[in-house]
């Protein structure tokens, strides 16, 4: 955030006064969104080996519909009925007593989506997309023998994306950025001769009296 406030100082100084000024960008619009939750309450992993013991970290990846799935039937004017699958991948990773060494499954939840969404009449030149956004949770998870039984909380919502031209408000381009930082490993030993002395002797009775 320092960065940005950086670079507008910068822009300021080099622009006293500035103007926000008109410009037209290819942009992605959306034209319609709404969202929905949906729950797996027993999904089921299997672990490879009985020795697995101990919590298990679940990692959630972005949702993404399924190829071949998305069908869009129009319903009445300007308005579409949409229907996918969508699938989250995830990967669980446990640790494996016997081996001493972390292991990792990945494995997936699907749930079928079908809404109502605004999708304007437009030339059969333009085209719409139909995105998606995934933000997922665990919301309770077991270990049963050689099994993770997960309850999955998925929040997704759903878009109507077309590329347009659009008119908005800007300062112009950005200034240069920043000179980059040239990586450079920090030695011990430098690190060493900052510290300060330390105490050598442990402290007396009357020290420790309050």
């Amino acid at each position: 955030m320092d960065y940005e406030k950086d670079m507008l100082e910068d822009f300021e100084i080099a622009h006293d006064p500035y103007e926000l000024r008109p410009e037209c960008i290819l942009t992605d619009k959306v034209f319609d969104a709404c969202f929905q939750r949906e729950c797996e309450p027993s999904k089921v992993v299997d672990l490879p080996c009985k020795s697995t013991l101990g919590d298990v970290n679940v990692v959630y990846g972005a949702g993404f519909i399924v190829d071949g799935t998305l069908d869009i039937t129009p319903i009445r004017e300007n308005f579409a009925r949409v229907r996918f699958i969508f699938r989250v991948p995830f990967t669980v990773t446990a640790y494996d007593k016997e081996k001493k060494e972390p292991v990792t499954i990945s494995d997936y939840v699907e749930f079928p989506k079908d809404i109502e969404v605004y999708l304007p009449q437009a030339p059969s030149e333009f085209s719409f997309r139909i995105v998606i956004e995934t933000r997922s949770e665990t919301l309770s998870k077991q270990l049963v023998g050689e099994q993770v039984i997960l309850a999955i909380g998925v929040f997704i919502i759903v878009k109507v994306v077309g590329h347009v031209q659009l008119l908005v408000q800007s300062f112009g381009y950005c200034p240069p950025p920043r000179e980059c930082v040239e990586f450079s490993p920090e030695d011990v030993c430098d690190l060493f001769e900052t510290k300060p002395l330390p105490e050598f002797f442990p402290p007396q009775l009357d020290d420790c009296i309050l």
